[in-house]
């Protein structure tokens, strides 16, 4: 792959795009990174139930049923509407890295707190009992961040997607060190059946026969005579104790949000880069056998993910976002939205050719400013190809002024979309950039001309 397509006419919204380098923080993250052969990350969710986890990684994929991908889309929704009533208070999607174990933490104030929609009311005296895996999700949040308190936060969730009723435990462990422990024999239990490709050593999961996709698939071949999970987390909890006052805080937020109505519109950042092609994937979905494939996982993206979440818990989490729209997550760095992306390109772009080499890079973070109120967002640019290690990784900063141009330019390309689908026709669609063409399989469709080239992305 070369360097990147020659540069092009800028586009208008370019002028309020000023793109600097970093190199003291590329140092700083680079010094993050660990040898090649670092120890395989295990996440929090894989330790509360081993087998799946296992099956993740070893089996072949498998479809979400529909009644639970609902009930996830539900979800995402009320967590983002969370977000924005805890956002003066709180930090939210708090990621946290810690001797190879990751946990995403949604609310993280003076206290990890563990946010789960539910359809029935669990409340606090039943917890350990009905939900003991909220509670070891919580134990070990707690102790990737040495703080022996926190709170589950449950949000009953009615038919329509509404919330009906919010309940709140406080719960305090005794021993954090136990629990790390814990979490450590776990996870090299995890890393050796995926060494050795059995699940045999592994417990039953703790919900099963409650919907496994794995097991339905048939993957997991799991009876149920397997042995059961041991709880040395569950036996470090010390009290678990209602916090009504909190829990009526968090109601009084959601009555105060505003009913969405939510017409078909902008679900990803992607669809405002890219509206032609979101305009085909929203009207002409591919069937699972011409779908193109997921890139296999880069293990230098893997490594560069370690880097950017290695450091002081807080300093990577979600930014509350101004608008409902799109539901999507945006990340920050340091309070800056940001980027991860490899690069295959054999020298680096000097930074004032940045977007012209790779005008996608502006175009989304000039959106993830614009929908949270930023001005100011990062890219992280692994590049795999350089003869020297000085030049492997790279941040570049990214200063929007006015951020406007942004805000107006997503007016403009959202009523065009909109218009496209109740039109059924994306003629008026800008086209997708040229280095798309290659592998797009609307081509043939959408007829939008662009030649076959090359860039990073």
């Amino acid at each position: 792959m070369g360097d990147g397509p020659s540069v092009e006419e800028a586009p208008a919204w370019a002028a309020a795009v000023q793109v600097h380098e970093e190199p003291e923080l590329a140092r700083e993250l680079w010094a993050r990174l660990g040898p090649d052969a670092a120890v395989r990350s295990v996440g929090v969710t894989d330790l509360l139930a081993l087998r799946r986890a296992y099956w993740r990684v070893v089996g072949p994929p498998v479809a979400v049923p529909e009644e639970r991908r609902v009930r996830m889309e539900r979800g995402r929704f009320l967590h983002r509407t969370l977000g924005r009533i805890l956002a003066r208070e709180a930090a939210l999607e708090v990621r946290v890295r810690h001797e190879g174990l990751v946990g995403r933490i949604d609310v993280l104030t003076d206290r990890p707190i563990e946010v789960k929609t539910t359809a029935h009311i669990v409340e606090a005296e039943t917890l350990l009992s009905e939900r003991p895996e909220y509670v070891e999700q919580l134990g070990m949040y707690c102790a990737l961040v040495g703080i022996p308190n926190g709170r589950v936060l449950s949000l009953t969730v009615r038919e329509d997607g509404s919330v009906g009723g919010v309940r709140a435990a406080e719960v305090r462990f005794r021993d954090i060190d136990a629990i790390r422990e814990e979490m450590r024999r776990r996870a090299a239990l995890l890393r050796e059946c995926w060494a050795s490709r059995t699940p045999d050593r592994l417990p039953r999961c703790p919900w099963f026969d409650r919907g496994c996709e794995f097991r339905a698939g048939p993957t997991c071949g799991c009876t149920g005579a397997e042995a059961s999970a041991s709880s040395p987390i569950l036996a470090e909890v010390a009290s678990i104790a209602p916090a009504a006052d909190f829990a009526d805080r968090v109601a009084r937020g959601f009555d105060e949000q505003d009913p969405a109505d939510r017409p078909p519109s902008i679900a990803r950042f992607r669809d405002l880069i890219y509206p032609r092609r979101a305009y085909f994937e929203r009207t002409r979905p591919l069937p699972a056998a011409r779908a193109p494939a997921p890139l296999p996982a880069s293990e230098v993206y893997a490594r560069l993910v370690e880097a950017v979440e290695g450091g002081p818990v807080g300093e990577v989490a979600r930014l509350p976002e101004l608008a409902p729209e799109p539901e999507e997550e945006v990340p920050a760095f340091r309070g800056a939205p940001y980027l991860l992306r490899t690069s295959r390109a054999r020298r680096p772009p000097p930074a004032a050719e940045l977007v012209a080499r790779a005008p996608q890079y502006a175009l989304e973070l000039g959106f993830r400013c614009a929908a949270t109120g930023r001005t100011q967002a990062r890219a992280v640019v692994a590049y795999e190809r350089v003869e020297r290690e000085s030049d492997a990784l790279r941040v570049f900063r990214f200063d929007f002024d006015p951020i406007t141009v942004f805000s107006r330019l997503w007016r403009e390309r959202e009523a065009l979309f909109r218009e496209a689908l109740e039109r059924g026709t994306p003629e008026r669609l800008p086209p997708c950039p040229a280095w798309m063409a290659d592998d797009c399989p609307y081509r043939s469709e959408c007829g939008c001309g662009a030649a076959p080239a090359r860039s990073q992305r």
